[in-house]
């Protein structure tokens, strides 16, 4: 059978080409040319104040080094194409979904924050600021065009997050707990940040893998942390949409007698972590790295020993440093139903004495 053949026997080729029209208009976007001195006029470095175009709260800080920003800005000045920048209309202000790093690149070279490094191409401007350069080069910078997308305010989140999975045209990826504050929003997501940004919460996790954003990867695991306490029986595999669908539904359903359970129980939990076993979050040789099956083992498996006996004292902690515990938390468990349940009751059994 031919490949046409095979494709007519699997589905009806007008209805396959129905279908990604349809899922392709959910997008709804224009796209348009904003030149650099009308982006420097509307930008604001917050999603507070009148700027037009402006940076939310889920945007990681300013990560370009000075070398980098100044070849973003030579790219400009050469007329190069560069990647375009992607907005989401919300009320008719402008938010940054992906071009944070390169709009703050040309508001700090505007300011003469930096001067220019490592050109290649235009060695002989290495040093300039940009009031040192001659008038001519200036106006020209500043008429230069920006190839931009604007999302349209009415696209569903579901399209949203994807296209925010997906839009990774300049420096690191947005990690999956940034892309949540970007489009989960909700009293539930207020009290993971809350949680995450706990002096308990720090002190039980000082460190963090090397080129991870500390403050998205401890918000990663405070969702994990409630999430799975109560919905982990819901779990079947994928568990980036698995913690996105309850995030949505959360931020949805959730009410303040709910949230004020579900803050005092982390609470109580981080605190009983720290009292008991510090450093549990860790592998035992030292590294630096919470890895996020051992975490959700020991703090979801304490919450729910904590459930059953609120006075618990004294726990066992042998099973720490056990060989069995070691192998079910190894890391490619990590998107496995039945070895989810069994690291967290593992735990959870173990404190109990069972």
């Amino acid at each position: 059978m031919i490949v046409s053949d095979l494709f007519t026997a699997l589905a009806d080729p007008q209805d396959v080409a129905e279908r990604v029209e349809a899922v392709r208009r959910e997008a709804r976007y224009i796209v348009t040319d904003f030149s650099v001195e009308l982006v420097l006029s509307k930008f604001r470095d917050t999603a507070e104040g009148e700027g037009d175009i402006f940076v939310p709260d889920y945007q990681r800080s300013l990560a370009w080094s000075d070398e980098q920003s100044a070849y973003f800005i030579e790219s400009l000045l050469l007329r190069v194409p560069v990647p375009p920048i992607f907005l989401h209309d919300v009320d008719g202000r402008l938010e940054i979904v992906d071009g944070s790093q390169r709009i703050r690149s040309l508001v700090r070279f505007a300011k003469n924050a930096f001067g220019l490094e490592g050109l290649e191409k235009l060695d002989m401007l290495n040093g300039f600021h940009f009031a040192e350069l001659p008038p001519s080069v200036q106006r020209r910078f500043n008429i230069t065009p920006i190839r931009s997308f604007v999302l349209d305010q009415g696209t569903d989140e579901s399209t949203r997050i994807e296209l925010f999975r997906r839009l990774n045209t300049s420096g690191k990826r947005l990690e999956d707990a940034e892309i949540r504050k970007g489009v989960y929003r909700g009293p539930f997501l207020d009290l993971v940040i809350e949680c995450a940004a706990s002096p308990e919460f720090k002190a039980l996790t000082p460190h963090m893998a090397k080129g991870v954003d500390a403050q998205s990867e401890r918000q990663e695991l405070v969702t994990r942390f409630f999430v799975y306490s109560d919905r982990r029986m819901e779990f079947r595999h994928d568990v980036r949409r698995f913690l996105d669908e309850a995030m949505n539904d959360l931020n949805r359903s959730v009410d303040d007698a709910q949230l004020a359970r579900m803050r005092a129980e982390f609470m109580r939990t981080m605190s009983f972590i720290r009292g008991n076993f510090l450093g549990a979050f860790y592998r035992p040789d030292g590294g630096k790295r919470v890895p996020r099956v051992r975490f959700e083992a020991v703090a979801v498996g304490s919450n729910l020993a904590l459930r059953e006996q609120p006075k618990l004292v004294d726990p066992p902690v042998g099973w720490l440093r056990s060989r069995q515990f070691e192998q079910l938390v190894r890391t490619d468990a990590s998107n496995s139903a039945p070895k989810l349940l069994g690291r967290i009751e593992f735990v959870r059994d173990s404190l109990l004495g069972r």
